[in-house]
């Protein structure tokens, strides 16, 4: 074929090359896709050098072993490397949330084989175009990489390190980590070191040796929720039921605290001015960690007011007092009030309350706590003063059902107090409960001095008795049979009496 054919061919290959390139291109800008700079860089410039180089091959028969075909062909491989390295870099993006481009690959990685490929189209093109020996230059770069290597000792151990991180993957840029003393968002990983922002906005540089031999903490992995632990005191008279309530209400109502993990209270120690309890709680987002914590802690101190909690602090006072000390409150007469009320003890005088009264005994529960057990023989009397109770059966799988729940102003434990008969149900704290305790003892004396008190009270205690039989017996008894379940209150009395040893 004609010199001249073969160079008019080689333009129109560059035409229709040159023409299609232009029409991908305008269709990646339009995406902003990061390839345009790639395609770009090989249409303006590799494309006319090869051109170039084919019209001087076919037209002009220029011999290979002449200077100007040398330079243009090294001109050719500058500009190939060059495309090359532009592909890397941007073949190493991945398209992120809202169309922006970010490294798929750390920029040490990409880095490496940018150097790999400059080294390798250097080599070839001193092989390939200018005929030298790459034995004798391998020779001398291996001399001046001993050289090379003793004088920059310290930076090749952090490029070696930055290599093992890099295969390691132990965070990426965007994570949160602790290096040592050093906690930050890694905004940069490089041959030489890790760039670190920190919370106050300042960046620290940490070299990859120094990583290698610290402790590293990330704290974005292996996903980006991150637990959050606080310790805070309470008085001893604060309830700790109700102490875990109102914490548990400001955690779930901190912003940036996450409903799921949730939030878990423990009761931690018993120290030397309160009742300290452990709150951990999980955040999303590390880089408002300490304004997440802030408000947490901030929203503590007005929700204790508002529940009436003290939160104390260590302090020592000492007092000169000389008045006289004030008399202890006798709750003798809140007591009486409150068993006055009791159907039960209706029948009793005004002086046997008083002695009721003054016996008994308030006791304190926290939420699911077990109060009586089912078949436990028994000798207390209970009545609620505050709180709520749960009263269950145990069925014949040893499974339990609800069938009842008692409030402030109800009593339990008749039966076993009076005829120490096995308790006919269980009875456990729904929340935190107060409950007023009368034990035996206190009804044997009342009776010993008054028998006749015992048919009064059993009259009572026996309409109760009767309903809670037919809950228990209402699985196996036939209906026409669980009217039959009644005794009299004749029988009640003789039991109570030998009971009660009377």
């Amino acid at each position: 074929m004609d010199a001249r054919v073969k160079g008019l061919l080689v333009v129109l290959t560059w035409f229709a090359a040159t023409l299609l390139a232009t029409l991908v291109l305008r269709q990646l800008d339009a995406r902003r896709h990061p390839l345009v700079a790639t395609l770009r860089a090989f249409r303006n410039l590799l494309l006319p050098l090869l051109v170039a180089l084919g019209v001087t091959v076919f037209s002009f028969d220029v011999p290979r072993e002449h200077v100007a075909m040398r330079v243009l062909e090294t001109l050719v491989w500058i500009a190939a490397i060059h495309v090359g390295l532009s592909f890397v870099k941007n073949t190493a993006l991945t398209r992120q949330e809202g169309g922006r481009y970010d490294t798929r690959f750390p920029k040490l990685l990409i880095d490496i084989l940018r150097v790999v490929l400059v080294l390798v189209g250097a080599a070839l093109v001193v092989k390939g175009v200018w005929g030298g020996d790459l034995g004798g230059l391998i020779t001398a770069i291996g001399v001046s990489s001993i050289v090379l290597g003793l004088a920059l000792q310290n930076t090749l151990d952090n490029v070696m390190a930055g290599i093992a991180v890099l295969l390691e993957r132990p965070f990426e840029v965007g994570d949160w980590v602790q290096i040592g003393a050093v906690t930050g968002e890694v905004i940069e990983m490089n041959w030489r070191s890790v760039r670190v922002r920190t919370r106050t906005k300042d960046l620290v540089v940490v070299p990859n040796s120094v990583i290698g031999k610290e402790t590293l903490v990330n704290l974005s992995r292996p996903t980006r929720v991150h637990g959050e632990k606080h310790l805070i005191g309470f008085s001893y008279d604060d309830p700790p039921n109700k102490v875990k309530r109102v914490l548990m209400g400001v955690a779930l109502a901190t912003r940036g605290v996450l409903a799921q993990p949730a939030p878990a209270i423990r009761t931690k120690n018993y120290a030397a001015y309160s009742i300290e309890y452990e709150i951990r709680f999980f955040i999303e987002d590390f880089g408002r960690q300490q304004e997440i914590n802030d408000e947490f802690m901030t929203q503590v101190w007005y929700a204790a007011k508002r529940a009436g909690l003290n939160i104390p602090f260590p302090i020592q006072t000492s007092y000169e007092y000389h008045a006289e000390l004030p008399k202890r409150l006798d709750p003798t007469a809140a007591h009486k009030d409150a068993l006055a009320r009791v159907p039960v003890f209706v029948p009793l005088s005004p002086e046997e309350l008083e002695v009721l009264g003054r016996d008994a005994v308030r006791e304190e529960y926290g939420c699911g706590e077990r109060v009586v057990h089912q078949g436990e023989s028994g000798d207390a009397f209970f009545l609620i003063q505050d709180g709520t109770a749960v009263v269950t059966l145990r069925d014949d799988q040893g499974g339990e059902r609800e069938v009842a729940r008692l409030s402030r102003g109800e009593f339990f434990g008749e039966m076993s107090v009076l005829t120490g008969e096995p308790r006919t149900a269980s009875v456990t704290a729904l929340d935190d409960l107060s409950v007023l305790v009368v034990h035996k003892a206190v009804f044997h004396q009342m009776l010993g001095k008054r028998p006749a008190l015992a048919q009064e009270m059993a009259e009572i205690v026996e309409a109760r008795r009767q309903g809670l039989r037919a809950i228990a017996d209402m699985k196996t008894a036939p209906p026409e049979q669980r009217a039959a379940i009644q005794k009299g209150a004749g029988e009640l009395v003789a039991r109570i009496r030998r009971f009660l040893g009377l």
